[in-house]
């Protein structure tokens, strides 16, 4: 393969929701794959960078929250994010921050749209994003890199670690620190992209003990500091203003076993602890001393703190040739602590079985039906089945069908939450239900030879799904400001996508474009029971050129439009509310030149060449935007630079 072939196109071995691992093109699931040379030509720093230009995927950003992303039209505290399979704890107003999610140890992204809950549980209704770490095994003594990236509007990146061989044992550390410092469009002291720093680590051991048994401990850890200054107080007396600092810090240890008892026969257990904590303190600052006090009073200071314990053991069994399943457990132990936290302490333990099977017949189908089974001492857990298959009897004509009944179980938040300040009286539920959904997948995909050394890939999917009992915050006393949460809504969402990808020697193409409709029982309420939808367009060009003393060097292009989104909402007092965000596009342009033999890269570029920077957005803002009408889309055009080296 030459250097621009991007493995995505080809049978890439996935790991996702697999039984055992198996080729995409053979996978019952329809995985999307992004690549690590699409994550270096596009010079993404991080998960938020990287999906915002793939079809299908909206994000919404919030300078405080971060970035929060939908998948089919589902948002994402309804969307499962992994790292090596473990589950990302800290969810900010039901999302994951993808800004806090950094590439440079990530070897690849897979991607499933639709609810994985029969293998993964809570979260999953939406779909999956799984990131697979750089593998770290050495056939060599020891591994040295480093990375730096730069970019004009005040990014500054810089990371190094290393893979050190003791004997069977793999040894593996890394430290990243991203500074960011901020930025206002008329330059006053309160900004609009608020200054923030994050430093990344990890740290981890892979060991062979013996010919079936494989050992793999790793830690991750995370520091965030997000600095929103005030606006100033000045008057004859004195002058002074009221900063806010929110402090996050995420660690999670995971311990990997697997075993293997025969080439028939595995047995796995993955377990992790992780920890997260989210702070706010608040300081009245002298702007002209430039000394900081806080601010002792509750309201001001804030701090919560979550905890969870996880294990899943699976037994994989390769029966016969048409036969293959699994059955498994999995342990999810949840505690969340803090001012917040109603009666200081809030607990909910989940415990499952669950199990598939894969029965292929011939090799044209395959067949995979699975369950899952929970008890959780805090709510009614649903029975959850589902079932897949694929079929390709046509000759380079693959056609996936996959239906599973999705649930997301009633956050700690949601169960206990006790904000209540000066403007805040908002209180959780114990007695809420879990969301479920029902999800129809389908997808046609046509592998077709132009010539010996060009591929074209014709992929068509659909998509429908439902969502029940969906949790919502309500006023119970409009007058006092009085909230809960209660599960009283409803969510469809429907849609088609298709997906061109044409591939030689020296150029990767790919086009596609996706309609998406949504409906809720906001809709209902003005009479409106029909889907509203959004266009999206998709493009991206890699070329590859050959230059005298140079490796080779490619050209890529990287092109979103996302259209107008329009709907109906309800409002915490269960009002209509009209909803529009404006249609925006997003053209990057990078050019990728690896040299030393391979052994560094430079990627320089522009990004956002259009210059986005707000949109026209109503009735659905962002919490922190600064603005009723409009959504922060990114800083502005801007340069960037990024040098990677690996010795």
């Amino acid at each position: 393969m030459s250097q621009i072939e991007d493995t995505a196109i080809f049978n890439t071995v996935v790991i996702t929701g697999e039984i055992k691992p198996t080729e995409s093109s053979k996978s019952v699931q329809n995985v999307r794959i992004i690549t690590l040379k699409t994550i270096e030509r596009q010079g993404a720093v991080n998960l938020g960078d990287l999906l915002s230009k793939e079809l299908n995927v909206r994000l919404s950003n919030d300078n405080i929250l971060g970035t929060s992303l939908s998948l089919q039209g589902i948002s994402g505290q309804n969307i499962k994010i992994l790292l090596d399979g473990v589950p990302l704890i800290g969810r900010e107003n039901g999302n994951i921050d993808l800004s806090q999610i950094n590439l440079s140890n990530i070897e690849r992204i897979e991607m499933i749209e639709g609810p994985l809950s029969v293998i993964y549980g809570t979260d999953a209704l939406g779909g999956v994003i799984n990131l697979i770490s750089k593998k770290i095994t050495l056939d060599k003594n020891s591994q040295i890199n480093a990375n730096a990236y730069t970019e004009s509007i005040g990014h500054t990146n810089v990371g190094a670690g290393g893979i050190f061989k003791f004997n069977n044992a793999n040894i593996s550390a890394s430290l990243n620190r991203n500074f960011f410092s901020g930025f206002s469009p008329n330059s006053s002291r309160v900004m609009l992209w608020k200054p923030k720093q994050q430093v990344f680590g990890s740290f981890g051991i892979h060991s062979d003990v013996s010919k079936k048994i494989r050992v793999r401990f790793k830690t991750d850890i995370f520091s965030e500091k997000i600095e929103n200054r005030g606006s100033p107080v000045v008057n004859h007396l004195e002058a002074y203003a009221f900063d806010e600092y929110y402090l996050t810090n995420r660690n999670i240890n995971s311990l990997d076993i697997n075993f293997k008892q025969n080439t028939k026969t595995n047995w796995n257990v993955l377990s992790s602890f992780g920890f997260y904590q989210r702070d706010k303190i608040t300081y009245r600052k002298d702007l002209v001393t430039l000394q900081s006090d806080v601010i002792p009073t509750q309201e001001a200071n804030t701090s919560t703190s979550f905890l969870n314990f996880m294990t899943r053991g699976t037994y994989n069994k390769t029966a016969s040739k048409i036969f293959n399943y699994q059955f498994g457990y999995d342990i999810n132990l949840n505690s969340a602590f803090g001012s917040r936290i109603l009666s200081e302490k809030g607990k909910i333990n989940d415990y499952a079985i669950f199990s598939c099977f894969e029965y292929k017949p011939n090799q044209f189908f395959i067949l995979k039906p699975g369950f899952r089974a929970t008890y959780n001492n805090r709510y009614s857990a649903p029975f959850v089945p589902s079932i897949q298959f694929q079929y390709g009897r046509v000759k380079n004509l693959t056609i996936r069908y996959a239906y599973g009944r999705g649930f997301r179980a009633p956050s700690l938040k949601e169960l206990y939450l006790d904000f209540v300040d000066y403007n805040h009286n908002i209180t959780g539920n114990t007695n809420l239900k879990a969301e479920m959904s029902d999800n129809h997948n389908m997808s046609f995909k046509y592998k077709l030879k132009v010539k010996k050394s060009r591929i074209v890939y014709i992929e068509n999917s659909y998509f429908y799904n439902k969502i029940y009992n969906q949790i919502a915050i309500v006023a119970v006393n409009p007058i006092a400001l009085e909230y809960t949460y209660r599960n009283i809504d409803f969510f469809r969402s429907n849609g088609a996508n298709l997906n061109v990808t044409t591939q030689s020697s020296k150029l990767i193409f790919s086009m596609g474009a996706s309609y998406t409709g949504v409906n809720n029982n906001a809709f209902l309420q003005v009479n409106q029971n029909k889907f509203f939808y959004t266009p999206e367009v998709r493009s991206q060009i890699s070329y590859m050129k050959s230059f005298k003393k140079l490796d080779k060097t490619t050209f890529s292009i990287f092109y979103k439009h996302n259209g107008t989104l329009m709907g109906y909402a309800l409002d915490d007092t269960r009002n209509v509310v009209s909803t529009r965000i404006e249609g925006f596009s997003i053209l990057d342009c990078t050019i990728n030149q690896p040299f030393y033999h391979k052994k560094a890269s430079l990627t320089f570029g522009v990004k956002n060449i259009l210059n986005v920077t707000t949109i026209q957005a109503t009735g659905n803002t962002t919490v922190h935007s600064g603005g009723s009408n409009s959504m922060p889309i990114s800083v502005g055009r801007s340069g960037f630079i990024q040098l990677n080296v690996k010795i």
